[in-house]
């Protein structure tokens, strides 16, 4: 579980450090430039101690009157577990925020990896997980920072006053500020009267930026692209666009979709047009992010041309063509050595012509090199047909290509005579490259995959999400987060009392239940330590470890990791009189309380909280494999996309979400013999390895 970052004033705070060794040391020369005032209490201490100034040595031992006046901060850095363990339940019950030196489940708080600047202070943390990680984003984050950046922020600070007593307007505030930043940024140093001056005075004048997002997935964007779409104010984006870009887009961002797409509803380039231009008049920093790049028949010259007739600031970022990068995903090089010396890209959608086709369209057959046509496959007849009729051979190696974040990815090769049919038969989509030459005979794409070429839908929170896209995608597949769910905390409705007054099983049948009741309990000023007495029973191993973060380990788990199986193991391990207390989802499955009172146990089934769902994508793009990861989310995803997709394999996490499903599909579906997002994965591993023995004897 993630910890929440908070800064907090420590100027003449009183801390209290237990121990005198190099953790100890190490930790308070951290809080040092912060003006806290420190107690360090230890029978020993290293000589550095000595020379820090303003800082009270105690040599002995600690003793719990030490608590007394309460300090600010405690940190406990003992050699002896048991004295730092002490000291943090002490901690615990008199609510003093309490670090224990490497053992996170004792502590309240954890000292982040800091960078410090002047009044800039950053942390970074990964809750314990990987102090590797934590250094590499501490130095990266240091590269980043100006070496003036102290100096900047004590000027901006001197004339905030100023200038919120000068301008009223909030909105035109916040305006000005920006600029006078960004031109802090850019010269490195504090602006002068005068340039200050000129800043403030400017009208806010915002900017364009077309940016090309490449034809695939989000990591094809230019570093340059990056940045301005993770500093932008509005981003009006295109078909194509793999949805993790907008995440990276800052969350107060305008959003707006005005895609084109052939045959379909969509904005006019005039009416895009004009909405850049409001955008920017209105004084944000706008993204057009288009898919490829913007000025290979993408209209990026028609919007550039009409910003800088309105006078707007405006620049363009290339992106990777389709013409190129789909190709090379499909492993074919468009010019190679002795194969191919020139690449031509020509756009079959030509207005002034009878048959869409360029005017001088039939001396194209008499070029060496590799021909690409884009938004051409409606016209791959003419195409085929006035080429070899002008003399290009209808042997001549060709493809057709569907790929990127097309809705329907297929690759295509055949001679150029037979080209049209072998598309069709593959039941080949728009969008799609047309490419014919020597070069499509070619393949040089990288060994596959296991699960190469696949396309998988996931649905669930950021948490078992993430976890299912990095290990699918790790494997070559395409994996495209399809419904965005987030935990929503319920009021806990339950008389916390019971907790202090008997032995209770303590039940949870995910992580989110697990850390939902502890942020709860936390708030009730409850420590999760408080409750070891009690018994706990989880789902499955990831629940488990979800639950030993707070320092506490599962007194049971099932071998089988299904309501069932957990009720049946319940009921055998707990006592005639027990209290049994579930704290889970509002959507959970009635057949874990039922089988418990079945076996004539008092159940108390606690709902602690919901899902909330929204669609990513739309439309919903052609899946191979989508997974649910709760039976909440199979009803929301059938609500909001209209039911489950057919063709498509369902993966379920669990038998309670294949329960769900199966009211809603009569298709075959996986379930995953393990609760958790690696199962999710084994099982679509296992079952593509199946298809593949199935077929190889079929």
């Amino acid at each position: 579980m993630p910890w929440f970052p908070m800064f907090i004033n420590l100027k003449n705070k009183s801390v209290l450090i237990i121990g005198g060794g190099a953790v100890a040391l190490r930790k308070l020369q951290k809080l040092m430039p912060y003006g806290v005032i420190p107690t360090v209490i230890a029978p020993h201490v290293l000589p550095e101690f000595e020379t820090l100034p303003d800082v009270r040595l105690r040599k002995r031992s600690f003793r719990v009157s030490d608590l007394r006046p309460r300090p600010s901060l405690v940190i406990a850095a003992t050699d002896n577990k048991e004295t730092n363990r002490r000291i943090s339940v002490l901690c615990y019950k008199r609510h003093i925020p309490v670090n224990v030196a490497d053992d996170p489940a004792l502590c309240s708080f954890l000292f982040p990896a800091l960078i410090q600047q002047g009044t800039f202070s950053a942390g970074i943390s990964t809750g314990g997980a990987s102090p590797v990680a934590t250094a590499y984003f501490k130095e990266r984050l240091r590269e980043l920072l100006p070496e003036s950046l102290d100096k900047l922020l004590s000027w901006l600070e001197c004339i905030r006053p100023a200038l919120k007593a000068s301008i009223p307007e909030q909105h035109k505030r916040a305006a000005v500020f920006r600029r006078l930043f960004d031109a802090c940024m850019a010269k490195g140093a504090p602006l002068t009267q005068e340039e200050t001056e000129k800043y403030i005075a400017d009208e806010p004048l915002g900017s364009v930026a077309l940016v090309g997002a490449g034809c695939g997935k989000a990591d094809l964007i230019t570093m340059r692209g990056l940045r301005l779409l993770r500093q932008c104010q509005a981003v009006v984006y295109d078909d194509l666009i793999d949805p993790a870009l907008l995440d990276a887009v800052p969350e107060s961002a305008i959003r707006l979709y005005m895609g084109k797409r052939s045959k379909s509803h969509s904005a006019s380039q005039a009416e895009i047009n004009q909405k850049l231009i409001e955008l920017a008049r209105s004084g944000l920093r706008v993204v057009r992010l288009k898919g490829g790049d913007p000025y290979l028949f993408g209209r990026g010259g028609e919007e550039i041309l009409a910003l800088k007739a309105a006078g707007i600031p405006c620049q363009e970022v290339p992106g990777i063509p389709s013409a190129i990068g789909i190709a090379a995903e499909a492993g074919i090089p468009v010019t190679h050595r002795g194969v191919s010396r020139s690449l031509h890209i020509i756009t079959a959608h030509t207005a002034d012509t009878p048959d869409g086709l360029p005017a001088d369209f039939d001396a194209l057959a008499k070029l060496s090199g590799t021909l690409v046509f884009l938004m051409g496959l409606e016209r791959l007849p003419a195409i085929t047909t006035r080429l070899m009729a002008a003399g290009k051979d209808e042997n001549t190696p060709s493809a057709v290509i569907s790929g990127g974040n097309a809705p329907n990815p297929v690759r295509v090769r055949a001679p150029l005579s037979r080209l049209e049919q072998a598309a069709k038969n593959a039941n080949a989509s728009a969008p799609a490259i047309i490419l014919i030459g020597d070069v499509a005979a070619m393949d040089l794409s990288a060994p596959s995959d296991r699960l190469s070429g696949l396309r998988i839908g996931i649905t669930g929170t950021q948490e078992i999400a993430e976890k299912q896209m990095n290990a699918l995608q790790s494997l070559g597949a395409e994996a495209v987060w399809v419904m965005r769910s987030e935990i929503k905390e319920l009021p806990l409705e339950f008389d916390l009392q019971i907790l202090a007054e008997q032995c209770c099983w303590l039940v949870f049948t995910s992580a989110n239940g697990v850390n939902t009741f502890f942020r709860q309990i936390v708030r009730k000023n409850i420590t999760p330590l408080s409750l070891r007495t009690h018994k706990f029973a989880v789902i499955g191993a990831a629940t488990g470890a979800a639950l030993a973060q707070y320092g506490i380990h599962a007194d049971l788990c099932p071998n089988t990791f299904t309501s069932e199986a957990l009720a049946i193991e319940i009921a055998a391990a707990a006592k005639r009189g027990e209290q049994i207390i579930l704290f889970r989802s509002a959507v959970a499955t009635p057949a874990l309380p039922e089988i418990l009172r079945g076996s004539g146990f008092s159940v108390e089934d606690i709902p602690i909280y919901d899902l909330e769902s929204e669609a990513c994508v739309s439309p919903l793009p052609k899946l191979d494999y989508l997974t649910f990861s709760s039976a909440g989310g199979v009803k929301q995803f059938a609500q909001k996309y209209g039911g489950i997709p057919e063709q498509t394999r369902c993966v379920c996490i669990g038998s309670v979400t294949a329960q769900t499903l199966s009211q809603y599909t009569d298709d075959l579906f996986l379930i995953s013999e393990e609760i958790s997002a690696d199962g999710i994965v084994k099982t679509i591993l296992h079952d593509q390895k199946r298809q593949k023995t199935d077929l190889a004897e079929g």
